[in-house]
């Protein structure tokens, strides 16, 4: 059974299938993912909980790509630097930060700053703000599971950054390859997307 958190902010991706770069975002409450997940169509759409349990991955074949700005590729700013200055300034406080990998594959949603995005873009790894620890977390830099980035791309609408990343072992602290590594379905089933965790 998912227990969503009543005090976050839970994140919706939806995407036409499990290997696409095209996604879109939704910010919900959780009464209001709870409604979602009542009148989810598991016949027709898959759905996927990541191991926080604040956010879901929806594919959906009818689903539409959003919109979407390269900022960045393989360390090189394609945007000049003033350029770069009004759009970080117009990022909102917080904001989703998904990291996928070269195929498609949503390996975790966290939360990041201005801050977060200006160092993804000097380092090359992924980055992000750690609300637990009320700093910046460079995603790997303990573990030594690093995210290579290769782009990064930013949406505005609403305001989220994708990373595209070359994953370094397990992007999940569980120690499995993606963070969504459960399928949902009908009446409450769960099942496990990876037969083995990293090395095992």
């Amino acid at each position: 059974m998912i227990q969503i958190p009543s005090d976050k902010d839970i994140v919706i991706l939806t995407k036409p299938n499990f290997l696409s770069h095209d996604v879109s975002v939704k910010v919900l409450n959780s009464k209001q993912t709870k409604s979602m997940m009542h009148d989810f169509d598991f016949e027709k759409n898959r759905l996927f909980v990541d191991c926080d349990e604040d956010s879901f991955l929806e594919i959906d074949p009818s689903a539409n790509s959003s919109t979407k700005q390269l900022l960045w590729e393989n360390g090189k700013l394609l945007l000049s630097q003033n350029e770069l200055e009004t759009l970080v300034n117009s990022m909102p406080p917080l904001s989703p930060f998904l990291a996928q990998d070269l195929t498609g594959k949503d390996l975790m949603l966290a939360w990041g700053k201005k801050e977060s995005l200006l160092s993804a873009i000097e380092s090359g790894f992924g980055t992000y703000f750690s609300r637990s620890r009320n700093g910046k977390w460079v995603k790997g830099e303990e573990s030594g599971h690093l995210q290579n980035l290769k782009q990064i791309y930013l949406h505005t609408n609403p305001f989220f950054v994708q990373y595209v990343a070359d994953q370094v072992g397990a992007a999940c602290h569980t120690g499995y390859y993606s963070c969504f590594f459960r399928e949902l379905g009908q009446n409450d089933s769960v099942s496990f997307v990876y037969s083995n965790k990293v090395g095992e």
